[in-house]
């Protein structure tokens, strides 16, 4: 029987463009035991063939049918090949951060095939030092960010183990029984939660009005509104190829700094983007007269969840105006307390309708390919933090040396910042447009002069 999709994961499968697929990815780098060769590699690859592709949703392909992109549907794939899905690519000498990134780059490019199961996973050998690197691709549809993690975290283990790990594809559900419990809740009936929808209305719709009117309201007065942005180089036409970029911090050092400057880590890594964006647009002689937005995702995920979709937004004022960094963090940290203040005011289904109303027009704009390019954008761009690991994690003996997501862009909007901590390293991937944006690399050299000059500012 065909299963359809939350209305949050049939978004992604609507928009989805030759220019603009709606993929996601996540990438980690693997040392080899100690006194292993790279057999080993060839080991773990057979020991992952072993298992069938059992696990929803990696067993369903879109629906044949005539409406699918409008109304698609999920339904299982009955003959899997394995050997598709699962790859194995080296990397040209030396296997370098260039390499790879190149690599990357051009994998993150090519879109999933919608006639089969919306994943592959790709096992990369040749690293320098003689490691090796798993880039696991999937459909937005069939996960988020959080998801994501929590799927990666399953798969590793906290120590060494010499038994074969199980692949994503075949892991058992956290919850076998979550969609009976989902149809146990779908019976309780309209009436039984009518009270329950009739003030949670209230509460959407106040939140709503705040949001709306921005700075204008009388509380909460460092609310961005919607379609505020300023018209900026990030939100041009973009093309199908992609460039990733990584740059990773001490994780220690940045929550110092955020201590130093009265904020959270999440003011802190907004305001090292706000930063860097602010040099490479001066450079480029393209930085608005305006404060660049940034649509900032914040998870509503229970923990037992593991895929789907499950965030939320909130707008914040970037301050790439403001010179002085001391006062561009001031009004990003302002920013983001008023957006988490209006999201608490609701419930996590509440959260879900208001952002679905706020979302509305850009999702429109998206599935009639207008996209979100117009003299006022919703926002500039997407910057996501996405909290990993704590602990050092292995994949049976392999210790994991670094992780990170790789993320999408949508049409009109070219690029992504998404932040990913992993065992005291936070790693800041730049998800770009290869048309759009050039020398996109020399983001990492402002962040890292945005870095040093908040440092100075606070003393820390």
């Amino acid at each position: 029987m065909n299963r359809k999709p939350s209305a949050n994961d049939a978004f992604f499968l609507q928009v989805e463009r030759p220019a603009a697929p709606m993929h996601v990815a996540t990438l980690a780098r693997f040392d080899l035991p100690e006194g292993r060769n790279k057999r080993y590699i060839r080991e773990l690859m057979d020991a992952a063939r072993a298992h069938e592709v059992s696990a929803a949703p990696f067993t369903h392909r879109l629906a044949r049918n005539a409406l699918g992109r409008v109304l698609p549907e999920w339904e299982r794939e009955e003959d899997i090949d394995l050997d598709y899905h699962f790859r194995h690519s080296a990397l040209p000498q030396p296997g370098g951060e260039r390499e790879l990134a190149v690599l990357i780059s051009r994998l993150h490019s090519i879109p999933l095939d919608r006639s089969r199961p919306l994943w592959e996973c790709h096992v990369i050998e040749g690293l320098k030092g003689g490691g090796f690197a798993i880039y696991a691709k999937m459909h937005h549809a069939l996960v988020d960010g959080m998801a994501g993690v929590a799927l990666m975290q399953r798969m590793l283990a906290k120590a060494p183990e010499p038994e074969a790990f199980v692949p994503f594809w075949a892991m058992k559900p956290r919850k076998p029984g979550a969609d009976k419990s989902g149809q146990r809740e779908a019976m309780q009936g309209f009436i039984s939660q009518f009270g329950a929808q009739l003030a949670g209305i209230g509460r959407v719709s106040s939140a709503l009005m705040q949001q709306l009117r921005g700075a204008r309201g009388k509380q909460l007065s460092q609310l961005v509104a919607p379609y505020s942005a300023p018209d900026c180089l990030l939100n041009g036409p973009i093309g199908p190829q992609r460039r990733v970029a990584v740059q990773r911090f001490d994780l220690a050092a940045l929550q110092e700094l955020a201590k130093a400057a009265g904020g959270t880590l999440n003011d802190i890594l907004l305001a090292i983007c706000a930063g860097a964006l602010r040099g490479y647009l001066a450079e480029l002689e393209a930085l608005p007269d305006e404060p660049l937005v940034a649509q900032v995702p914040v998870s509503v995920r229970a923990r037992d969840e593991d895929g789907g979709n499950a965030i939320s937004l909130l707008l914040a004022n970037l301050g790439t105006h403001l010179a002085d960094p001391g006062e561009r963090f001031a009004l990003i940290k302002a920013s983001m307390d008023d957006g988490k203040a209006l999201l608490a005011q609701m419930s996590r289904e509440e959260i879900t309708r208001y952002s679905a109303l706020l979302m509305a027009p850009f999702a429109v704009g998206q599935m009639a390919g207008i996209g979100n390019r117009r003299r006022k954008p919703m926002f500039n761009l997407i910057i996501s933090n996405v909290p990993g690991p704590r602990e050092p994690l292995y994949l049976n003996e392999a210790p994991m040396t670094d992780c990170h997501p790789v993320s999408l862009i949508f049409e009109g909007q070219a690029l992504n910042i998404t932040l990913f901590s992993y065992a005291g390293t936070l790693s800041v991937v730049y998800t770009g447009c290869r048309r759009t944006l050039p020398h996109m690399q020399h983001l990492l050299g402002h962040a890292d002069a945005a870095c040093a000059e908040l440092e100075e500012h606070f003393g820390a």
